[in-house]
This record gives C-alpha cells, sequence and structure tokens, in this order.
C-alpha cells in the first residue's frame, strides 16, 4: 500500500472512531435533561444507570440512546480494524485491535437490545465488562512499550477497575434487568446508587482513553 493511501486510511479511521466515541457520549447527556423515571423524578448521574436512559416506555431519547451506542461502536469496529490492518505486522497491534473490536460489538450489543428485552441486555453489557480489561490491559503494555507519553495509561486502568468492579458484584446481572431500580428502591433511591454511578465512570474513562489513543495516533502521523 503507498505511504499516502496508508496515510488517508489512518485519518479516516481515526476520525470514524472520534465520531464513535462522540456517539456514545452526546446522545447520552441529551437524553438525561429529558427524562422522567416511573417515580417522576429527573436523571440523576449517581444513582441513575445508562441502561434506563435506553429504556424506551420512560426514556423520550431513548432511540436516540440505543441508537448512539449501536453506531458509535460500529464505528469504532471500523476504526479498529482499519488501523489493524494498517499495522498487521505488529502481533501486539493486532492483539489490541482484535480486543478493541469485540469490545466495540459489545457496545453495539448493548444499543440494539436494550434493557427492555431483559437478560439478553444484561449479557451483552456483562461482554462489555469482560472486554474492557482485556483491551486495556493491550493498551497500556503497547502504550509502556513502544508510543509515549505514559500517562495515557490512567484512563485505561481506570476503566479497567471500574468495569472489574462492576463484574464481581453479586447482584450484577440483577441490576441490569428491566425495572430493577424501581423495583429495589421506589420512589426513595440513595443518594449514589454504586452500579449506576461506576457505570458512567466506565464509560467516562473508555472514552477519555479512546479519545486518547486516537488523537496520540493523529500526532504521530503527521
Amino acid at each position: 500500500m503507498p505511504a499516502n493511501d496508508g496515510q488517508t486510511l489512518e485519518r479516516l479511521a481515526n476520525r470514524l472512531g472520534s465520531m464513535g466515541v462522540l456517539m456514545l457520549v452526546l446522545p447520552s447527556l441529551l437524553a438525561s435533561l429529558l427524562y422522567e423515571g416511573e417515580a417522576g423524578e429527573p436523571f440523576n448521574f449517581l444513582n441513575h444507570s445508562l441502561s434506563e436512559l435506553g429504556r424506551y416506555e420512560s426514556s423520550p431519547l431513548a432511540l436516540l440512546v440505543n441508537g448512539g451506542l449501536f453506531f458509535g461502536g460500529l464505528f469504532l469496529v471500523v476504526s479498529f480494524i482499519s488501523r489493524g490492518w494498517l499495522r498487521r505486522r505488529r502481533p501486539i497491534k493486532l492483539s489490541l485491535n482484535l480486543s478493541g473490536v469485540l469490545m466495540s460489538l459489545s457496545v453495539a450489543a448493548c444499543g440494539l437490545f436494550p434493557v427492555n428485552v431483559g437478560m439478553v441486555h444484561a449479557w451483552a453489557m456483562t461482554a462489555f465488562y469482560v472486554m474492557t480489561p482485556i483491551c486495556a490491559v493491550l493498551y497500556c503494555f503497547a502504550i509502556l512499550t513502544e508510543i509515549p507519553p505514559r500517562w495515557g495509561v490512567i484512563p485505561a486502568l481506570a476503566a479497567a477497575g471500574c468495569a472489574i468492579a462492576l463484574l464481581t458484584r453479586d447482584d450484577r446481572l440483577l441490576a441490569l434487568m428491566d425495572r430493577y431500580p424501581y423495583g429495589l428502591f421506589g420512589a426513595d433511591r440513595p443518594l449514589i446508587w454504586w452500579p449506576a454511578l461506576l457505570g458512567w465512570m466506565l464509560l467516562g474513562f473508555v472514552a477519555l482513553w479512546l479519545l486518547y489513543a486516537l488523537v496520540l495516533v493523529t500526532r504521530r502521523n503527521r
């Protein structure tokens, strides 16, 4: 492949990846402004989960949220595949991009199967929890051995920590089921419901980590 074509494909992959990250985050922020829960409560990032924003019967912008997860995940898949092809001579990069593809597919599945469908959504979220630490470990190895600056590992390690914390909870599957928070708390939710807060922290750290990686690659290729 000519060098110019490779650089063009690299820039396209980075732009698709950046768009994918924004599609994961921005629709949720917009939907949180219009959300009204079953008890008439406004949305609170401390005790309401991302899955609740994608619930069709109670979130006016559920379609936007689920579409953002689905298409944002697919954009990230294309970005990872393109960058993996460009770096096919480096085994660690292939492993990183393959794990990134699987992580992104799990995100897309969360949008395709919202919380209303029950167990399928719970397993899609679980797949995201599993793939995030795997991808983070490979990413950190690549950063520490090949690509400075080293502080880029911080959001990846934080995302891995949040994912592991969610994955190891005894109520993991229950917390991801439709209407479970309402059935558990009713109108009186605690100030902090940890599955929800950890989920938002996970999304935020993953977004920071991916944007950092995309910006870093762009700067290195200038």
